[in-house]
């Protein structure tokens, strides 16, 4: 296996260019601007995939300067006011002529402009403080106050790499919050390490205006830590709220759970006795302590069921966590490669794949470590097709080890896509003619519609129930099957779909065939993917339909 440079040079404004441009828009095309500003920050995400070069926390804070938004209109306001008040005091006969509710309202501008610029220079001060200085932002401080020894913490740039780095290899988007194995990146971070609770707030706002009735919503996580402090992230939708609750309760199982201002949540910020507060976090390491000893019995049960090939090609089946570490640490003792492999009785079944074997060649401590997972071929004894594999370092090679043990499947979205060639592996290219065999991700501004086998037609007029629901009662007859679809409502000609249907005859038989396919200028392009198990189906389907990204490494064209 040799590794290969797919790296590319990608053309994008960086900072502080983006906002120089931006502000020349702005002054040029005033209101005019505002789709191409749009245009120029969806071309820059697109060109950086893999994240913002700076990385998530300093852009983050640069992000702040949206803030000078209201200050300008804090200080417009303000400046207005006085200037009002100015205005009568050179006047004096015109502010005679004002009624009752104007000369109240006049006599109060001096302090009511006085204090809307003052409330307009703290929001400027503060936004183009993070902008500018990040080592004295909002963002870096709440780093610094989660440490151990905050006043030993390192110099920014450490600091936020810590956290961009959690968030590169292990993190989740829901909407802006980015969760990840120990940090949460929201308005503000929070170590996992330290939650003790994580409550969600969801409000209706009504507005009366006349005959208008104008209603809004709040959605909030509000996360409390082991010092009682709250981190309050807001959300644009119930959806982005709900999948960040979810993939919390994955990240800090023993953290308490509730709505905002629930018993739960009073009882965690409300708590001033020091015994309570013990009691509390004695609870709370209880939980904590149940879940791991959980986690090592079911690692234990998992590890025993697989076989341990070693360098010498000597195998056991009594593996423990100590024994894997000291074959990734070997080289930096022997000084030499010393690769050996796991192979479960089973095939591990996740990310929507089945895998039949982990080859491990360590690079220790300093070097990368080189991993290879290779797809179950469906057939006990038959060497794998496809495999994937990945270069990483020791701290990520601990952390692939240890979820296999547990028997879970890394994310594969990052790692190379390999097949089969004799005794070896090769990596797979792209086509010819230079587009990417890799299917597309489904569009979020385009609406759903979905088509079950038997149906009279599609609706748009469905729930993830009604999805899951039919996606369940998939059989083995022509007429079962479902499509999930969208289309572009400016041009009904671009589509994408996932569908799925059970495999009729041939060696899948039985097996569920999920399809992806989109419109493309040379024509449809389709690609499948096989597996025995619907709780896959409905996982490729729920991501889909909520957005997520789909691991699409294990589909092949046809």
């Amino acid at each position: 296996m040799d590794s290969k440079d797919t790296s590319k040079k990608h053309f994008y404004l960086k900072w502080p260019w983006n906002v120089i441009v931006y502000i020349i828009l702005v002054v040029v095309f005033r209101v005019f601007a505002i789709p191409v500003i749009l245009l120029l920050v969806w071309w820059n995400k697109k060109q950086q995939p893999d994240g913002p070069e700076d990385g998530y926390c300093l852009e983050r804070t640069r992000g702040r300067l949206i803030g000078l938004i209201p200050a300008a209109a804090f200080g417009g306001g303000g400046a207005l006011a006085l200037w009002f008040f100015y205005l009568g005091q050179t006047l004096p006969e015109e502010v005679e002529r004002l009624d009752d509710k104007m000369r109240i309202f006049y006599y109060l501008c001096p302090f009511l402009g006085a204090g809307a610029v003052l409330i307009g220079i703290f929001l400027a001060y503060r936004s183009l403080r993070d902008a500018l200085y990040p080592e004295k932002s909002a963002l870096a401080q709440s780093i610094r106050d989660q440490l151990r020894y905050p006043d030993e913490a390192p110099p920014v740039k450490e600091l936020f790499a810590m956290v961009d780095q959690d968030l590169k290899q292990n993190g989740q988007w829901c909407g802006k919050m980015g969760i990840g194995k120990e940090w949460v990146l929201g308005d503000v971070v929070s170590a996992i390490s330290r939650i003790r609770g994580v409550f969600s707030r969801v409000e209706r706002h009504t507005h009366h205006a006349g005959q208008r009735t104008q209603v809004t919503y709040t959605y909030e996580i509000w996360i409390v830590d082991d010092r009682q402090q709250r981190q309050v992230t807001s959300f644009k939708s119930e959806k982005q709220l709900e999948e960040a609750i979810d993939c919390l309760r994955h990240r800090a199982p023993a953290a308490v759970f509730g709505r905002y201002d629930s018993k739960e949540y009073n009882d965690l910020v409300n708590t001033k006795e020091e015994m309570e507060q013990y009691l509390q976090e004695r609870a709370y390491q209880q939980r904590k302590a149940q879940l791991e000893e959980q986690q090592r019995q079911q690692q234990e049960r998992l590890a025993q069921n697989q076989v341990l090939t070693f360098p010498d090609g000597s195998v056991t089946s009594r593996i423990t966590w100590d024994t894997i570490r000291q074959l990734l640490l070997s080289p930096s003792q022997t000084g030499e490669a010393s690769p050996f492999q796991l192979v479960p009785g089973i095939p591990f079944q996740g990310q929507g794949h089945a895998v039949s074997r982990l080859a491990c060649i360590p690079g220790g401590a300093m070097e990368q470590t080189r991993i290879l997972l290779e797809e179950y071929s469906g057939s006990p004894g038959k060497p794998g097709r496809y495999a994937w594999s990945r270069d990483v370092y020791f701290s990520e090679a601990e952390m692939v080890l240890r979820g296999w043990l547990r028997g879970e499947i890394p994310p594969l979205g990052d790692w190379e896509r390999m097949e089969r060639d004799g005794r070896t592996w090769r990596y797979l290219e792209h086509r010819k003619d230079g587009t990417s065999s890799i299917p597309p991700q489904p569009h979020r501004d385009w609406p759903w519609r979905m088509t079950a086998g038997g149906d009279s037609g599609s609706t748009s007029d469905f729930s993830w129930d009604d999805l899951e629901k039919a996606l369940s009662a998939l059989v083995q007859e022509t007429d079962s099957y479902l499509i999930l679809e969208q289309r572009d409502p400016e041009n009904p000609q671009q589509y994408w779909f996932i569908q799925c249907a059970v495999a009729l005859e041939g060696p899948d038989a039985g097996m569920y065939a999920v399809e992806i396919g989109c419109s493309d200028p040379g024509g449809p392009l389709l690609w499948e993917w096989m597996t025995a198990d619907v709780q896959d189906v409905i996982t490729y389907f729920s991501n889909a339909y909520r957005y997520r990204e789909l691991d699409v490494s294990g589909f092949r064209e046809i």
